[in-house]
């Protein structure tokens, strides 16, 4: 990948997710270790002229455990146990998948699948035996307050209402179960206002752009604490 190529990448991860997410510490001290890694994890779709139209982060870990136990921690959970396997030397058995991402320009041109089948085709290329993904629905933070089960319930036209999780599903995905802490941001309470655009003066439970779920705010103890849930998927 050139510099313009990297700056691309760079860009378009920016511009795919909600501003909660870059608080992350999993996100801000763990994704250049994860490139330093697993570059060959790392898959990227580049057109004829040397522009970068989508890609799909992966890592390696090992998991001996039934697919329905798979941590409520998610994301998360599977960027430290890819990192700690490296580190400590244990050998892989399934792909996990972090994130797919399209750039705009080439949205809706079923790149997204093409993704996802080259992901299948690195689980045969190294013998894995699944390949697992903790997938954000792309529009769950439309109903923040909405429990999860009751989301990846919703139909439109007889059809799941979530793009994204139809996507998978129409990849030949399985719905293994919620992750209900895939991510864990926290932060004081001048982050959380930075965040909503405005001041915070009161405890409780408030409406981040972005974010699926409520952060929980707590003015008292200067701290807010924001939980996302996921949904476990498997190929």
């Amino acid at each position: 990948m050139n510099e313009t190529q990297f700056q691309q990448y760079k860009n378009t991860v920016r511009s795919a997710f909600p501003e909660i997410l870059f608080q992350s510490e999993i996100v801000k001290n763990c994704w250049p270790t994860i490139e330093k890694y697993f570059p060959e994890f790392q898959l990227f779709i580049i057109d004829d002229n040397d522009n970068l139209i989508g890609f799909l982060n992966t890592l390696p870990i090992y998991w001996d455990q039934p697919l329905s136990e798979l941590p409520d921690e998610g994301w998360d959970w599977l960027v430290n146990k890819g990192i700690h396997g490296y580190e400590t030397n244990i050998k892989p058995n399934c792909l996990g998948g972090l994130q797919i991402i399209v750039c705009k320009e080439h949205l809706g041109k079923g790149y997204s699948k093409i993704l996802i089948a080259e992901g299948k085709k690195v689980i045969m290329k190294f013998g894995f035996e699944n390949f697992i993904i903790p997938i954000r629905p792309t529009f769950k933070s439309k109903f923040p307050e909405m429990e999860m089960n009751a989301y990846i319930n919703l139909k439109q036209d007889q059809k799941t209402y979530d793009p994204w999780i139809r996507v998978h599903l129409t990849s030949g995905a399985k719905i293994i179960k919620i992750c209900p802490r895939a991510m864990h941001i926290f932060g004081n309470i001048e982050m959380w206002e930075q965040l909503k655009g405005q001041k915070i003066l009161n405890s409780g439970n408030y409406l981040i752009e972005g974010a699926l779920n409520p952060v929980s705010i707590d003015v008292e103890n200067d701290f807010g604490e924001y939980f996302e849930d996921n949904i476990w998927i498997n190929y």
